[in-house]
């Protein structure tokens, strides 16, 4: 393991893998959790299907709210997979007055 920073003070610093999956996963099982709550709140998981009938993959409203909660966690996590690919890949800019170039002198965007 890398040796920390000097203002580092805590006891583990995390590498960047567990980093960005801990910026996934944490978030979005709280929005599934959420998202489930809201959800069930309105939809009973006995009456989806067809002419209020159950569809077998729903054998009780236990299996309804789980399978309801990992596609809401699914969901979730993509976004926010997204989210993180997206701020990971972005061209930084430098900050202040000057401008930006590339090797052959022209002026960055």
């Amino acid at each position: 393991m890398a040796t920390p920073p000097e203002d580092y003070t805590g006891q583990v610093q995390w590498s960047r893998l567990r980093q960005d999956v801990a910026i996934v996963v944490w978030p979005s099982f709280l929005v599934a959790a959420v998202a489930t709550m809201i959800c069930f709140a309105f939809i009973d998981p006995m009456l989806v299907g067809h002419d209020d009938y159950p569809p077998p993959a729903f054998a009780s409203r236990e299996t309804g709210y789980a399978i309801g909660f990992f596609f809401f966690w699914l969901i979730s996590a993509l976004a926010s997979l997204l989210t993180l690919y997206l701020a990971r890949t972005a061209v930084r800019r430098p900050r202040g007055g000057t401008a930006a170039e590339d090797e052959r002198g022209h002026r960055l965007p």
